[in-house]
């Protein structure tokens, strides 16, 4: 079992872009030479995109319904019936 890398707790934070300084210039210099902390900065940063989709999206909803006409009518569609008005 390989041991954790001094740099692993700070990877999340890099990840998030809010490490500074010496510590994030010394992370920097410490990645290519630690395929373990390359790895898990991949992993950390695919979920901060998909975090940042995500609020993105976060709060949005149709104010006429016309999305929700739409889906179902879709659904409706796919299944061979009438959509319902």
């Amino acid at each position: 079992m390989q041991g954790i890398c001094g740099y692993q707790l700070d990877l999340g934070v890099y990840a998030l872009g809010q490490l500074t300084g010496p510590e994030a210039a010394d992370l920097r210099a410490h990645l290519p030479m630690c395929a373990s902390c390359q790895a898990e900065l991949n992993e950390l940063q695919d979920v901060v995109r998909v975090l940042a989709r995500t609020r993105k999206g976060a709060g949005r909803r149709s104010r006429s319904g016309a999305f929700a006409k739409r889906f179902s009518g879709a659904c409706a569609a796919s299944r061979g019936q009438e959509p319902s008005r």
